[in-house]
């Protein structure tokens, strides 16, 4: 029998132990007690959230309505799609819609991440993951990137003109972004170029993303921008096999908490307890936390006494075009109490 000095480790291995042996096919056991031992607290911590990443992908997580499902795209679409890429960058067609986040202990907005859209003219709002898909094999990902960047930092700086301050805007980077040598330079140009500084920008960076070794691309250009005052965010959390690598590679700041920790969190005990581990590892490691997927009122009040630090959802506000971000930070900010009902202004 083992006895357990951390108990979050004594909780997760009799909880997590079977199902996951029978997840990955590996002797759990072993290599559970080999990590929970009491000198390794901290990676225990770690170990702990990524055994609920795996359960959590693992169970049959039902849709959410934070992105709506997609529909694949026929093959006559997708072609034309690919086609009218170009124009579609030419044109303005392809956007940031905003998404607010939120503090969960006073209720400001901390912040806004910038999601790609594309309003075709003659298709109407095409699916993301459809287009997005189209933007990776014609190789546009840095053309993507650069337009969103533009648009998001631009943004910042309407805001503030109309009087709206928001502490940073995220903006999603793929792996060949991370892995491009002139990025650094790339970010600082666009900051300078709407005289923003470095901690307006949170680089988010997908738990999947490869950090090879430490001389990895990826390492440097995030740490390089980490270093000059960028926020980075490891976004998804929970989706990845393995978190370790971007924890201990990455200079990160804040765990974007995947949403199927948080779908139905009001009616399922145990994902309160996982999300409490998950919380506990980002203290641990001196980590802000923000909850994605929030979609209800009753959502919203379980995280927010789990401990999460900020908020993101359809339940806070849908994404928006700028012209509505405006109108809906103004209302906001107007709210007597807006961190404890925000589903009444989306």
């Amino acid at each position: 029998m083992i006895f357990w000095q951390n108990p979050t480790a004594g909780r997760l291995y009799s909880g997590l132990l079977w199902p996951l042996g029978a997840l990955c096919g590996i002797a759990m056991t072993t290599i559970l007690a080999r990590v929970f031992a009491p000198e390794a607290s901290l990676w225990a911590a770690v170990l702990c959230a990524t055994a609920t990443a795996l359960l959590l992908r693992a169970a049959a997580i039902r849709a959410s309505t934070v992105t709506p499902p997609s529909r694949p795209a026929k093959a006559k679409d997708h072609f034309n799609i690919t086609q009218d890429l170009q124009s579609a960058f030419d044109n303005h067609e392809i956007r940031p819609y905003f998404q607010p986040q939120v503090s969960l202990s006073d209720g400001q907005i901390t912040g806004m991440e910038a999601l790609a859209r594309w309003h075709h003219p003659s298709h109407g709002m095409v699916a993301p993951l459809t287009f997005l898909t189209s933007v990776a094999e014609a190789q546009l990902w840095h053309k993507l990137t650069d337009t969103i960047l533009h648009d998001a930092l631009s943004a910042m700086r309407d805001l503030e003109e109309a009087g709206i301050f928001v502490p940073h805007v995220g903006v999603n980077f793929a792996q060949a972004d991370l892995e491009h040598p002139h990025l650094v330079n790339r970010i600082l140009w666009a900051l300078d170029q709407f005289d923003l500084q470095p901690n307006r920008l949170s680089i988010e960076v997908l738990e999947n993303v490869v950090v090879q070794d430490a001389a990895s691309p990826v390492r440097h250009s995030v740490n390089s921008l980490a270093k000059l005052g960028c926020h980075v965010d490891l976004d998804d959390f929970g989706t990845a096999q393995n978190p370790f690598d971007s924890l201990r590679q990455l200079d990160i700041n804040r765990m974007k908490i995947d949403r199927s920790f948080i779908f139905d969190i009001d009616q399922d005990p145990k994902k309160q307890d996982m999300l409490a581990d998950v919380v506990l590892l980002a203290q641990r490691l001196n980590l802000d936390t923000i909850a994605e997927g929030i979609e209800t009122d009753a959502e919203l009040r379980v995280v927010q006494k789990l401990g999460c630090g900020h908020g993101q959802g359809y339940g806070i506000s849908r994404p928006m075009p700028l012209e509505q971000l405006q109108n809906w930070a103004l209302q906001y900010q107007l709210s007597p109490h807006p961190h404890t009902s925000p589903a009444k202004l989306a």
